[in-house]
């Protein structure tokens, strides 16, 4: 039996390293053109801010120290920071807890249209993981906006308008 009458099995080099950049080309565009609509954009972002927030108040329960979700005046985003004002590290990802959208490639063009919480823009968080006081935030992206209210007696966590139909597990 020659070598030339073996079949062929199986694909070369060339052939996998094609088919993998098809692929990679055609996951970049669809990732793009799907965060580009604003419903989703928007949901996702106020969603991660959900998330932020219970991440917060998981760090102080954890340490057993105070935090401080303090809304940048620019409507950029936000930083946790402890009671001297010094950015900790987000206990999900033990990176710097700051979100700065016009930084961040898929929330780029989501602002702070506005956020409430006691007399100024930031929610305290106790050691025990239990804010103060009440939350209210609103995001906006392009015509849309979402509101993310965190009840301060109850510790429940609404998203008004939610796409997704977004609850609230952690309460």
């Amino acid at each position: 039996m020659s070598a030339r009458s073996i079949a062929r099995r199986g694909f070369t080099l060339l052939e996998l390293l094609l088919i993998l950049l098809v692929m990679a080309l055609g996951a970049a565009f669809t990732i793009r053109h799907y965060f580009a609509q604003s419903d989703v954009t928007l949901e996702n972002a106020a969603i991660l801010l959900a998330r932020d927030v219970r991440a917060a108040q998981h760090r102080s329960l954890l340490l057993g120290e105070p935090s401080l979700m303090r809304f940048l005046p620019d409507g950029a985003g936000y930083v946790v920071t402890d009671k001297q004002g010094n950015v900790v590290l987000n206990p999900m990802t033990d990176r710097p807890f700051v979100r700065s959208y016009p930084d961040d490639g898929v929330f780029c063009g989501v602002v702070v249209l506005s956020a409430s919480s006691g007399d100024d823009r930031t929610l305290e968080i106790d050691k025990r993981g239990v804010p103060s006081e009440g939350l209210e935030v609103t995001l906006g992206f392009e015509d849309d906006q979402r509101t993310l209210i965190l009840d301060g007696k109850t510790g429940q966590m609404t998203l008004v308008d939610s796409s997704s139909g977004w609850i609230d597990l952690d309460a």
